[in-house]
C-alpha cells in the first residue's frame, strides 16, 4: 500500500525544480551571494522560456565569404546580425554584421574584447584523426561566452589585492570552428564532384530517414543526420552550440560555404512526435532547407563555370530537394540549359522529348512547394522521376520582351501533378494538352 505522504495532493506546492527567488525585506543583511542567487533565478526563468520555444536560428546569422577581407591563406567570413537559441535555452544575439577570421588570433584570456572584430574560441576536433592539408571540412557554430568589463569601486578593500572587483560580467557570444573528418563516412570523397551534395544530405540524414520505410512502426529515429551524430559523439559540439554553416577549406582557400546544410529555423523540442513517415515539423523545415541549399549550390556552380549551360545535374547532385527552382540561360543572365541540365533524370513519359515541358500557373508554385515539402528528396541514382514545369507568366513575360530570367520549377515525383492538361482560351499559347497520339 502506498503511503499518503508519498502522493502529491491537489494544490500542494511541488518545490522540486522550482525557481528560488531571494526574498527581499527591510532589515535583511544582503551579501553578494544573495544577489548572485537572484541573478541565477532570473537566468533560469529565461532559460526555461528558451527551452519551450526550441533551438535554432530565429532570424539572420546568414554566413557568406567576406568579399573585402577573404583571402586563400586567411579566409574570412561575414556573419549577418541575428538571433539564435541553443539547446540550453540561451539566446545568442549578434547585433551587427560581423567579419570572422578563421585563423584564430583572439586570446581567450584578454578582456579587451571591444577592440576585436570577432571572438573565436579554440575547439577540439570532433572526429578522430589529424587535419590533412587540402581536405578540411569544418562546422561553424555560434555559442555563448562570458567576459568582464571595467572595475567597480570598493570600500575598505585594498584595490591592489581585489581580484573580483569587475564592474560587470558580459553574457557574450563566440564563433567556434569544429573539425569534421569526412573519412568516417564511406560515401564522402572530397575529390568527387558530388561531394558538396552528399555532405549536405548526410547532414539532412536521408540515409537514416529512408530506413524508416522498411519498418515504419518500429524504426522512428529521433536522432539522425551528421550534426546529431556529432552531438551524440561526446565531442566538442555540445548543446550550447548552434550550427551556422559547413565549410570546405583547402590550401587554396574556402571551396564552399554551405549554410543551409546545417542551419535550421527554431524547432520546438517535441517536433518529432508521431510516426517516422509523417511530415512532422522537423521534416518540413528540412525540406525548406533542402530547397535553399540547392538554390545556393546551383548558384555557386553557375558562377564557377565558364559556360554554365553545359552543367549536368547528375554530375553534381545525387539528391534533389522535394521542390526547387532552376534558372535558365537567358542572355545576359546566366543559367543552365534545360535539355543538358536534366539529361539522365527520369521525367514523366514523353516530357522533355516528344512533348514540351508543361506550363504551370506561377500562382500555384506556393501550393506545389507545400505539396512537395512533406515528400522525401529525390535520389537520382534510383531512377525516381521528377515533375518539371514552366511558369507560364515567366515565359509570356520573356516573349513580350521583358528582361526576366526564364526558369523551371521541379518537384518530387511523389507529389501530385499540378499541371493537368487544360485549354485556356484566354491563354491558348500557354496551355497544356493531352498527347493522344503518342507524340507522333
Amino acid at each position: 500500500m502506498i503511503a499518503l505522504d508519498d502522493v502529491l495532493q491537489l494544490q500542494q506546492p511541488l518545490k522540486d525544480g522550482g525557481i528560488r527567488n531571494v526574498n527581499f525585506f527591510n532589515g535583511r543583511l544582503l551579501t553578494s551571494k544573495d544577489l548572485t542567487r537572484e541573478q541565477q533565478a532570473r537566468r533560469e526563468a529565461d532559460r526555461r522560456l528558451g527551452l519551450s520555444i526550441g533551438d535554432g536560428v530565429a532570424f539572420g546569422l546568414d554566413v557568406v565569404r567576406d568579399a573585402k577581407h577573404d583571402a586563400p591563406a586567411s579566409p574570412v567570413l561575414r556573419v549577418a546580425a541575428g538571433l539564435a537559441i541553443n539547446r540550453l535555452g540561451q539566446t545568442l544575439r549578434l547585433v551587427d554584421d560581423t567579419s570572422v577570421a578563421l585563423s584564430r588570433k583572439f586570446s581567450s584570456g584578454s578582456t579587451a574584447t571591444t577592440t576585436c572584430d570577432c571572438v573565436f574560441a579554440a575547439c577540439n576536433p570532433i572526429a578522430d584523426g589529424v587535419y590533412v592539408a587540402g581536405a578540411g571540412v569544418y562546422l561553424l557554430t555560434i555559442a555563448p561566452a562570458q567576459t568582464s568589463e571595467g572595475r567597480a569601486p570598493t570600500n575598505g578593500l585594498d584595490p591592489g589585492n581585489v581580484r573580483c572587483a569587475d564592474d560587470v560580467t558580459v553574457d557574450a557570444l563566440q564563433f567556434r570552428l569544429h573539425a569534421i573528418n569526412p573519412l568516417r563516412y564511406a560515401d564522402l570523397d572530397v575529390a568527387a564532384p558530388r561531394f558538396r551534395n552528399l555532405l549536405a544530405y548526410r547532414c539532412f540524414g536521408t540515409d537514416a530517414r529512408d530506413q524508416n520505410g522498411a519498418d515504419p512502426l518500429r524504426y522512428d529515429p529521433a536522432i539522425y543526420g551528421l550534426v546529431d551524430d556529432l552531438r551524440a559523439a561526446g565531442g566538442a559540439l555540445g548543446d550550447s552550440d548552434v550550427p551556422l554553416a559547413i565549410l570546405y577549406w583547402t590550401a587554396k582557400g574556402l571551396q564552399f560555404v554551405d549554410t543551409w546544410a546545417v542551419r535550421r529555423p527554431v524547432l520546438a523540442p517535441d517536433a518529432l512526435v508521431g510516426l517516422g513517415f509523417q511530415a512532422r515539423r522537423r521534416r518540413l523545415l528540412e525540406a525548406m532547407a533542402m530547397d535553399e541549399q540547392f538554390r545556393r549550390h546551383l548558384a555557386d556552380l553557375i558562377d564557377a563555370t565558364a559556360i554554365s549551360d553545359t552543367l549536368v545535374a547528375t554530375d553534381h547532385f545525387r539528391f534533389l530537394p522535394p521542390f526547387g527552382l532552376v534558372p535558365l540561360q537567358t542572355d545576359p543572365l546566366r543559367g543552365v540549359a534545360e535539355a543538358v541540365f536534366f539529361a539522365g533524370i527520369v521525367r514523366p513519359p514523353g516530357l522533355g522529348s516528344a512533348q514540351p515541358t508543361p506550363f504551370i500557373d506561377a500562382r500555384l508554385l506556393g501550393a506545389l512547394r507545400d505539396e512537395a515539402s512533406d515528400r522525401a528528396p529525390t535520389d537520382l541514382t534510383q531512377g525516381e522521376f521528377v515533375w518539371v514545369y514552366r511558369p507560364w507568366q515567366n515565359t509570356k513575360a520573356r516573349g513580350d520582351g521583358q528582361p526576366v530570367q526564364l526558369l523551371l520549377a521541379f518537384a518530387s515525383g511523389l507529389a501530385p501533378d499540378l499541371a493537368p492538361a487544360r485549354a485556356d482560351m484566354a491563354r491558348f499559347d500557354f496551355s497544356n494538352y493531352s498527347n493522344c497520339c503518342g507524340g507522333s
